[in-house]
């Protein structure tokens, strides 16, 4: 277990790395492939894009366990995991190009399952450094610098694509340039001074640790889906309010509501390194994570029961801000307990299914539910599923470490 502290600019770096994997696929996903699909199938685009995403998000679940494996296979080699988010990388650009040259759906759909195979061999590792390179008492303070990279990243992604002149082939090649940019320099960084992996727990310790990792993913993957339906029906959702404006355009409505995300990702940030700072100092994580929850279910209450244009605002940003830093602290927690050093990048590529399985049913649920009854009743249904996210973080006993001896108990 590593036990030195890292420093300030080692923390920033890693963060600007996490970030500018989120630059490699966020403008991507969101903005470019859906116009791609319109492009080449204009009068069949939803379901071209519904195949890709689940195509994509069993692609990602897959080489994410596989490459962390591959990685955890070289951290005992004495290799380490760097080499493998650079061949990530290189192979992530040129994935990227095949998309650019994609001109058929079946060409797209490849492509694009290509992509989340070797991005997923960037990310795996990438995460698993930061589990073995720093130490328990930090990972607070990375997680809160994590959910501020985030956003910043895939806002700056956003930016590099927005110029109406540009063609596609250059708007994905600023994209990769960008992510690239993001990742190197933490990748040049010297790679901290390895140290012995604390003893092989007895099984007993092992297998509550598993256990704990269990109900975490099982939290993580409640918040995951509520965050990505939300996302994904976010205009539908505010047609549906009451704007008090009836002669209000679908183009209106869609410059009213722009802003939403961008003001919850700048709130986001401060909040985040602030509630990963202090729980550091604190040692309160679950109770911390558990709160994160409680506010997000608050939002999406307002949501539920006031389906007006100013508390749906309100009540989109408290959960939009909450759910976000839950995720981003959560990824660092989920670092804390798991079962074994030696496989570090196989247990989070696990974890990670958390991040993609919600993309194959999320949309289904959604369907289903508004077609019946509208959207106060899936608020609701999104609002119990993240209480139960909350109330899972709270049974988690993870074992006492040397950090935790000297902090606060949870």
């Amino acid at each position: 277990m590593t036990s030195s502290r890292r420093s300030p600019g080692y923390l920033a770096l890693y963060a600007l790395a996490y970030g500018g994997g989120a630059v490699l696929y966020v403008p991507l996903l969101t903005l470019l492939l859906p116009l791609k699909a319109e492009l080449i199938r204009p009068d069949d685009k939803l379901a071209l894009l519904a195949l890709i995403t689940v195509g994509g998000a069993l692609a990602a679940s897959v080489s994410n366990i596989v490459a962390g494996h591959l990685s955890d296979r070289s951290v005992r080699l004495g290799t380490g995991r760097r080499p493998w988010v650079g061949a990530g990388l290189v192979l992530t650009l040129l994935a990227l190009a095949a998309v650019s040259a994609s001109r058929s759906a079946v060409e797209l759909a490849a492509a694009m399952i290509a992509f989340q195979l070797v991005l997923n061999i960037l990310l795996a590792p990438l995460v698993a450094l930061a589990a073995d390179e720093v130490p328990d008492a930090q990972k607070g303070l990375l997680g809160g610098l994590i959910g501020a990279a985030y956003p910043f990243g895939a806002l700056a992604a956003v930016v590099v694509t927005a110029p109406a002149s540009m063609t596609e082939g250059l708007q994905l090649a600023l994209v990769g340039s960008a992510g690239a940019l993001a990742i190197l320099p933490f990748l040049f960084l010297r790679a901290p001074t390895p140290e012995q992996p604390e003893a092989s727990a007895p099984s007993s310790r092992a297998v509550g640790r598993v256990r704990n990792l269990v109900v975490v993913t099982a939290s993580r993957w409640l918040v995951q889906m509520a965050s990505l339906i939300l996302l994904a029906f976010f205009l539908f959702y505010f047609q549906s309010v009451d704007h008090g404006d009836a002669q209000l355009t679908s183009r209106d409505l869609a410059a009213r509501i722009a802003w939403l995300p961008g003001v919850a990702a700048v709130l986001s940030v401060p909040l985040a390194i602030f509630l990963g700072r202090l729980s550091d100092r604190t040692g309160s994580r679950r109770s911390l994570l558990a709160a994160n929850a409680a506010v997000a279910v608050a939002g999406l209450a307002v949501m539920a029961a006031f389906p007006r244009w100013e508390p749906a605002a309100l009540g989109y940003l408290l959960f939009a801000c909450s759910s976000g830093v839950f995720l981003a602290l959560q990824t660092t927690y989920a670092m804390r307990i798991l079962p074994s050093p030696d496989h570090r990048g196989r247990d989070l590529g696990f974890v990670n299914l958390a991040n993609t399985v919600p993309s194959i049913f999320g949309p289904w649920l959604t369907v289903t539910v508004v077609t019946a009854g509208g959207f106060r009743p899936l608020m609701l249904i999104l609002a119990t599923i993240t209480a139960l996210a909350g109330l899972l973080m709270l049974v988690v006993r993870e074992p006492a470490t040397s950090v935790d001896q000297t902090s606060s108990r949870q």
